[in-house]
């Protein structure tokens, strides 16, 4: 039984310059390969659905860019909030991929055949992104968007801040029962 949770992203409230307090870090102990992603976007939730069962070294975290512990990550990193990308970051080498390398870059740790997709690396990066930025301005048209962000409880281990309250009421009636 797949249960799934709903975060509003579109009520999510900005920062405003007195509050703005970033308490990212990257984890130095065990670095991770951070994943931040659009979280209305159909094809950009399809893309982490495809992800995490294929991440069998558990590798990948994630995070939806309109989250809170999203634009903190991208300001501690001094990314421009961009929700029409994806961004990787890999805690590691402290590096920062976006757009089709970050796409490129996620291919490469999956197990084959999907880690073949990297040989499109070859491509020049000005013509990739090219024709990634064109599908970004139309993503929502042609798959799409959701009012909210839908996540799998499944991945609620997987994502760097996953606060939400539908999951205590879930885990509190479990325990209940039990």
């Amino acid at each position: 039984m797949t249960v799934e949770i709903s975060l509003d992203v579109n009520n999510l409230q900005p920062l405003d310059e007195a509050s703005k307090r970033n308490t990212y870090k990257p984890n130095t102990q065990s670095p991770r390969k951070i994943i931040l992603f659009d979280g209305i976007c159909n094809v950009c939730d399809g893309f982490i659905q495809f992800v995490h069962p294929r991440d069998t070294n558990n590798l990948f975290s994630f995070q939806a860019l309109q989250s809170e512990k999203g634009r903190e990550i991208l300001q501690y990193y001094g990314i421009k909030c961009d929700v029409s990308t994806v961004v990787l970051i890999d805690e590691s080498v402290n590096r920062v991929y976006v757009k089709s390398s970050a796409i490129l870059t996620v291919c490469y740790y999956l197990n084959a055949p999907f880690s073949y997709l990297y040989s499109f690396t070859y491509v020049p990066t000005f013509v990739r992104d090219v024709c990634y930025d064109i599908f970004g301005r139309y993503r929502y048209l042609i798959m799409g968007k959701k009012d909210s962000c839908m996540f799998s409880i499944t991945l609620r281990d997987k994502f760097i801040d996953f606060k939400s309250p539908l999951i205590l009421d879930e885990e509190q009636s479990e325990e209940k029962e039990l």
